[in-house]
């Protein structure tokens, strides 16, 4: 197997544990949906933008003949072809969190309401 298709394996492999544990999460349908479709495509426009770099010319296909510049971008787009699915997992898992909050301080404003006031 090519180098790429081994790397293209390893990032569907990541999105899709990410895409699992996202939909795990107790969030709502649509906000879950919404951060399966991000997860999904953060990696395809990463893939997609350095595809087309390269198919422009703008940078080298081949490391060994990429400048510094080139080779610190390639890097870049390395570490979010991983980070990305794993920083929008993270956001869903936040936002469960803050959602998770938020319904507790709403419930704790009922509960004290719902209490008559002291008489002295």
């Amino acid at each position: 197997m090519s180098d790429q298709v081994t790397i293209y394996l390893i990032v569907a492999l990541n999105t899709v544990c990410q895409l699992m544990l996202i939909w795990r999460q107790q969030l709502a349908s649509k906000v879950k949906w919404k951060f399966c479709c991000l997860a999904a495509a953060f990696p395809v426009l990463i893939m997609l933008s350095m595809r087309l770099l390269i198919a422009g010319g703008t940078i080298h296909g081949q490391v060994a003949d990429q400048s510094s510049v080139e080779q610190y971008l390639t890097k870049g787009a390395s570490v979010l072809l991983i980070a990305g699915p794993w920083l929008v997992t993270l956001a869903a898992i936040l936002t469960k969190i803050k959602n998770r909050a938020r319904s507790s301080a709403q419930a704790d404003r009922k509960t004290a309401s719902d209490v008559p006031p002291r008489l002295p």
